[in-house]
């Protein structure tokens, strides 16, 4: 059985958007902090409404909020399993649908090429291949000691992360998500 939560609208305004940006020691660190997932509480927005259970919604998704009224379209930008809470921001470009940073996690295993440590602490040129994109996206792959991030050249939308994509380099894939 579905428990009924609340839906959040955060506005592009909101103070969570426009944190001032901390004094970064390493470019590592610059991208733990840019990559973090944002944590919203109802108090960073607006009750806009219900929802049916929040396992039924993913990031990005715009179909099934069911909340009218508005002069764009809501869009999922956060989601809070344990409150049963969705958060959301109106238009497709809205800050919370928007990264610049993607952090690919530990220990990345590239296929059949291999990097120096100093090649990839000063960033790779990539292209990034999504089904949700048309064209490629112009980025940047970064590696400090086991842990791997994407700097894109202009922000895209956060949803690459959750849907498969590959990374390119000279024209071949390097690794598939």
């Amino acid at each position: 059985m579905t428990k009924k939560g609340q839906i959040v609208e955060i506005p592009e305004s909101a103070p969570i958007y426009s944190r001032e940006l901390p004094v970064f020691h390493s470019k590592k660190d610059e991208f733990i902090w840019k990559s973090r997932k944002i944590e919203y509480s109802l108090f960073d927005g607006f009750l806009v409404g219900e929802n049916q259970g929040v396992e039924n919604f993913k990031i990005g998704q715009r179909k099934g909020i069911n909340v009218g009224g508005k002069k764009e379209p809501l869009y999922v930008i956060g989601i809070d399993k344990k409150e049963n809470r969705l958060f959301v921001g109106a238009g497709d470009s809205h800050p919370g649908l928007l990264t610049d940073t993607i952090r690919l996690g530990e220990n990345l295993k590239l296929n059949d090429i291999s990097f120096s440590k100093e090649e990839l602490e000063n960033g790779i040129d990539v292209e990034i291949s999504t089904s949700i994109n048309e064209d490629d996206l112009s980025a940047k792959l970064y590696g400090f000691d086991e842990s791997f991030f994407l700097e894109f050249e202009n922000k895209v939308s956060v949803t690459v992360e959750y849907n498969p994509f590959n990374i390119i380099y000279q024209n071949r894939i390097i690794k598939s998500y």
